[in-house]
């Protein structure tokens, strides 16, 4: 049985997730492209890896994407390496920032705040090592459109959760769930429940025992009763 939560229920679940993960909130004037770069970097990775690569890039070369982009390829691998797959993350990443400048002449992707939602993840979308998630996850968060990314994650924790209904295809399953998180909570929710996912709710031995949602969550195992 699946069922669409009523607001209480989703605030109270947000809730508990953002008490446990402190998850962050957009902050106005994100930039597009770096925002762009940091997602590339965050796939197949955990936000402390991400954020630990994505500084020591933006540090070595002094936020200078023009450096960035022509540095050699081996140098931006050791930068970056400790958010996994860096060759091929830092071949994309440099390819990506020439086609930027090629095409905008300039390191700059701030246009995308005046194209429609679509338009802007097909855009993206154009962009090697750029897919569906990583195209909206960037929209999503730098551009605050009304777009809200699941993965592998959020698809498990929504159908244990009862709020999912896993034969739905995954365009209606993301159109069911866009229209049930409010615009301020996409990227927030987003985040916690990513790292809710790989830290507790994971595929296989969930750690039911420490889950802040547990009560919440009609397929979670309580903790055993220790005898007294």
């Amino acid at each position: 049985m699946y069922t669409i939560p009523d607001f209480a229920t989703l605030r109270r679940v947000l809730d508990r997730l953002y008490h446990r993960y402190d998850p962050p909130r957009r902050a106005d004037g994100d930039d597009v492209l770096g925002t762009l770069v940091r997602t590339i970097l965050s796939q197949q990775t955990t936000r402390a890896a991400t954020d630990q690569a994505f500084g020591e890039l933006l540090e070595s070369f002094n936020a200078d994407w023009h450096r960035i982009a022509y540095a050699p390829t081996p140098t931006v691998e050791d930068l970056i390496r400790p958010a996994g797959l860096a060759r091929q993350k830092a071949q994309r990443i440099q390819a990506l920032l020439i086609r930027v400048h090629d095409e905008c002449h300039r390191y700059d992707l701030e246009h995308l705040h005046q194209m429609e939602p679509e338009k802007a993840r097909t855009y993206l979308l154009e962009f090697k090592g750029v897919g569906p998630k990583t195209a909206a996850f960037t929209l999503m968060a730098a551009c605050a459109m009304p777009l809200f990314p699941m993965d592998t994650h959020i698809f498990r924790i929504f159908e244990r959760l009862g709020w999912l209904d896993p034969s739905l295809s995954d365009e209606v399953a993301h159109q069911q769930m866009q229209a049930l998180i409010p615009p301020d909570d996409r990227l927030p929710a987003h985040m916690a429940l990513v790292e809710h996912g790989r830290t507790l709710c994971r595929a296989r031995s969930p750690l039911c025992e420490r889950c802040p949602i547990l009560r919440d969550c009609p397929t979670g195992s309580p903790p055993p009763v220790v005898p007294a």
